[in-house]
């Protein structure tokens, strides 16, 4: 399956957005680079990525004439590709090297570590892993069962262990068995709190003292987090110096653009991107890739892959309704024969307006208003029996209604509206 295919789900989400922006039409003025700019913003770009790829998209658009919104669409993938920062070197091509991955908890740290191990121990590679993260419930056996599908050890502790001293030992471990490629997974830390932040400081510390080769420190973010991600992004970068990032989760419901701004606010390298819970679902992050599917390809979806079905303007002089499709003009049949024309635009004009006048006249003859009509009606009380005075003792005398005590009429909401302006 196709890297697009995979986060299929965020692209549909994104040309959402870019329909209902082009529906506008394809006129390049002061509304749609606003409506581009919020589009961007709602797909999670972050508001300094987009405010630079406007930036760009606008002095390109000036400079080389653009003749309308569908030329910029086509830059678009381009601009978005040139935000990412380039990984130099990718940690996970390094030989030997020891890689920490922090985050919060659920983002995908123990998987992500585990299905690396794999592709890794399969590459031929001498890979291993850590388990660091002895405080949640299951996360050592968790890596165990990826260690014997793997064939790859594992070196941990029983659980509420030291984090930092458990790290001692796995590079104690790799140093005696030669491993080129060391996994340390660690417990998840809420970027909010400072005490905890502090702990994984330790736990980093303690690790680049004790290798004698070079240990980065990657960041695992759950796609779906949208910009709280790139809050955690923030956090995690200011008490560890992170070296990348990997998203995860990209096939779900997340909108995409949170990788943009990840990687260009913070200048961090986007390293891998889980797209699927198989263990070939985690791939190295292709920029332009990464780009095309998201962003680009996309006027066809936007204008109809059908060029068949004419497309025009709807509202001549505006651009307006450029996307709605034309509808065959009505057959009619002539009075000189059997033939079937194409009805002309001004005739059903015409006939529209003779209906309207036809209309009008009928509307005012049901109004006029015939003076001795009233001697024609029926009674409709004529059979009604009369009226006995005698009668008028059995009723019994209603109280006079004390104008005072009745309820006040409800104001509208037009008065009120009125009354609060005045």
């Amino acid at each position: 399956m196709a890297f697009k295919d995979k986060i299929d789900r965020s692209r549909a989400k994104f040309n959402e957005r870019m329909n209902v922006l082009f529906r506008r039409g394809p006129k390049l003025d002061e509304d749609f680079w606003d409506d581009l700019e919020e589009t961007l913003i709602l797909s999670d770009l972050g508001a300094q990525a987009t405010m630079e790829v406007i930036d760009r998209l606008r002095d390109q658009a000036t400079r080389r004439a653009l003749p309308d919104a569908y030329a910029v669409l086509d830059l678009l993938a381009d601009e978005i590709s040139g935000l990412f920062a380039e990984p130099d070197p990718d940690p996970f091509r390094m030989n030997p090297v020891c890689v920490l991955f922090v985050g919060i908890n659920g983002a995908g740290k123990t998987t992500t570590v585990g299905k690396l191990a794999n592709q890794a121990s399969l590459g031929g590679r001498k890979v291993l892993i850590g388990s660091a993260d002895t405080f949640r419930a299951a996360a050592i056996e968790q890596l165990d069962i990826w260690g014997e599908r793997s064939g790859v050890e594992v070196v941990k502790r029983e659980r509420g262990s030291d984090p930092a001293s458990v790290c001692y030992d796995v590079v104690e471990r790799a140093e005696q068995l030669g491993s080129d490629l060391v996994l340390i997974d660690t417990s998840g830390r809420l970027h909010t709190s400072d005490e905890l932040m502090r702990e994984l400081q330790k736990v980093v510390n303690v690790t680049r003292k004790r290798a004698d080769v070079d240990v980065k420190t990657v960041l695992v973010i759950d796609a779906t987090t949208g910009q709280n991600g790139l809050q955690q992004a923030r956090e995690f970068d200011k008490a560890l110096d992170l070296d990348g990032v990997i998203m995860t989760k990209l096939d779900g419901p997340a909108k995409g653009g949170i990788a943009v701004a990840v990687s260009h606010e913070l200048g961090l390298p986007i390293l891998r991107v889980g797209v699927g819970e198989g263990i070939e679902d985690l791939q190295p992050f292709e920029p332009r890739e990464y780009a095309e599917a998201l962003f680009g390809e996309m006027r066809d979806e936007v204008e109809g892959k059908d060029e068949s079905v004419p497309v025009v303007d709807t509202c001549p002089g505006t651009g307006e309704g450029r996307l709605e499709d034309v509808e065959e003009a009505p057959e009619v049949e002539t009075e000189a024969g059997d033939e079937l024309v194409e009805a002309e635009p001004e005739e059903e004009l015409a006939e529209a307006e003779t209906e309207a006048e036809e209309y009008e006249d009928g509307v005012e003859i049901w109004l006029e208003v015939d003076d001795g009509s009233e001697d024609d009606e029926v009674d409709e009380f004529e059979d009604e029996p009369a009226f006995d005075e005698g009668d008028a003792d059995d009723e019994i005398d209603a109280e006079p209604v004390d104008e005072d005590d009745s309820e006040p009429a409800k104001e509208s909401f037009r008065d009120k509206m009125r009354r609060w302006f005045s």
